[in-house]
């Protein structure tokens, strides 16, 4: 999910010089809009501890942090190194547990859709994990409108969702999400909420063409696995949307009337009934003797 972009002003208001800092893989994704639809005397700058990150942005100024750590790399989901990272930059644990630096408490707030208990399960474990590790974080539930409004607008610091959801026996779905061409400023609502957090790079540009490729290809095309596994290498190196969990479902059927629903044995798809599968079962489907 995309964190917060930080403007700071300097000098005096004669002579106000402005910096936008996009910081991480999602903050950089918005300062790389940002910075192509750039207003005058804005300077922008792009930091983050992947140094391949760095080299895909289209931003001049970047800035690489944590090198004694990450040497160049992510932080691979080792808390002892986002630790030393964190600490490198003068933040240190407060009485209170969390990082703490000139008077203010590194924190950020989780907002998930209040309809949907599964998600908000989630979140409470994540935010259980990052303040164990002294980041103040918090979960909010919002109204579903609020939620999706929020979400399509790119207002949020951090999300919970679903909304990489999509494929089944095809990689395009997903993957279509993610893609570039519905990318919009912050602020604009997004399309159905297609890659709402802006992942605007050249890693995403690359991906997207790729994706738009799949799209009119047809299913087990030749060299289509080899073309989902590098799309999916632009991913991984920014990680514009952190993958955290699989929903596993159990589908009952009521044979009754009708049998050639699937199952184990007749598995011509997965059971649940969305994701553009539905019509499939219906054609299947036949009356019960």
């Amino acid at each position: 999910m995309p964190d917060r972009n930080t403007p700071f002003i300097e000098g005096s208001v004669d002579t106000a010089n402005i910096k936008v800092v996009g910081v991480g893989g999602g903050g950089q994704n918005a300062v790389n809009r940002m910075y192509r639809e750039r207003v005058p005397e804005v300077e922008y700058i792009s930091v983050n501890t992947d140094s391949q990150a760095l080299d895909a942005t289209s931003v001049p100024v970047r800035l690489r942090v944590g090198d004694q750590t990450a040497r160049g790399l992510g932080v691979g989901g080792d808390p002892s190194k986002g630790h030393r990272i964190i600490q490198a930059h003068g933040w240190k644990k407060g009485s209170n547990g969390f990082y703490q630096k000139n008077g203010k408490t590194l924190d950020f707030e989780i907002k998930t859709h209040e309809g949907y208990i599964e998600k908000r399960r989630i979140a409470d474990v994540l935010v259980e994990q990052f303040r164990k590790n002294g980041i103040n974080a918090t979960h909010r539930p919002v109204a579903g409108a609020t939620f999706w409004a929020n979400q399509h607008a790119g207002d949020f610091t951090a999300g919970m969702g679903w909304q990489q959801c999509g494929s089944i026996n095809e990689p395009y779905a997903s993957m279509n999400t993610m893609n570039i061409r519905y990318s919009r400023p912050i602020g604009d609502s997004t399309h159905a909420g297609m890659n709402f957090v802006r992942w605007d790079n050249e890693n995403a540009k690359k991906f997207g063409e790729i994706t738009d490729k799949i799209g009119v290809m047809p299913l087990n095309a030749p060299g289509m696995v080899d073309m989902v596994v590098e799309a999916y290498g632009y991913y991984w190196n920014d990680l514009p949307f952190i993958p955290i969990t699989q929903a596993r479902k159990l589908i009952p059927f009521d044979t009754t009337y009708w049998t050639g629903w699937p199952t184990a044995k007749n598995n011509y798809n997965h059971p649940a009934t969305w994701w553009q599968s539905t019509h499939q079962i219906i054609h299947n489907l036949k009356k019960a003797k």
